[in-house]
């Protein structure tokens, strides 16, 4: 496979952030690809397994629900088709294997997410037995200070649009720290490190995927 000059460059810094993951007790591969991703991931949910994840744009792209869904072997707590979605994310707490994306993964091998209704971070901090989170390159910063602008900027608005939420980001183009009812911005959590070692394993992806 040949690759663009970006991509080679792209590689070397997932390289210097995946060593730096590690060393905060994180697992991590690296896959040029998204399609490398879904395999990867494929490989790693054991029969049987009870399935959460967390609202993702990633996972949608990379087709990882309708996977899930049409798989009969795993146990999908489908958190998009209930009646009772309250239920869900208590029930997604308790899965073996939970699915996520981030918003931003800092170059000092840190997580940086922001939520609405607290379900995603609390399944990343405790709960399920092992998570996986999926984070393109355009979610690579350099620091906390880069990874807060990034998701007021780009991360925060861009979902507000996709849920048809009527908050001032979406008007406005960035995070104006509103005190709406609808907003997606309550929750704010840095994981420095996976208590666990390995509990929380990185998948970076040389390519660009969600928001």
């Amino acid at each position: 496979m040949k690759h663009e000059p970006k991509q080679i460059i792209m590689r070397e810094k997932l390289e210097r952030l995946a060593s730096r993951l590690e060393a905060n007790n994180f697992g991590v591969t690296i896959t040029e690809t998204a399609e490398e991703a879904v395999e990867f991931i494929k490989h790693q949910i054991p029969s049987g397994a009870s399935v959460g994840v967390g609202g993702s744009v990633t996972l949608d792209e990379l087709g990882l629900i309708d996977w899930l869904r049409d798989n009969p072997d795993l146990k999908f707590i489908d958190r998009y088709r209930t009646d009772d979605r309250k239920k869900a994310f208590h029930d997604a707490l308790l899965a073996e294997v939970f699915l996520m994306s981030t918003n931003a993964v800092t170059m000092d091998g840190f997580l940086y997410n922001i939520d609405g209704t607290g379900n995603r971070l609390a399944a990343l901090i405790y709960g399920p037995d092992k998570v996986y989170v999926i984070a393109g390159a355009n979610k690579i910063v350099k620091d906390l200070e880069e990874a807060k602008t990034r998701v007021e900027q780009i991360a925060a608005p861009a979902n507000c649009v996709r849920l048809n939420k009527d908050n001032p980001c979406v008007k406005m183009g960035e995070c104006m720290h509103c005190n709406h009812e609808s907003t997606i911005c309550n929750q704010y959590a840095v994981t420095r490190r996976s208590g666990e070692k390995g509990r929380i394993h990185i998948i970076l992806v040389n390519e660009e995927l969600g928001y």
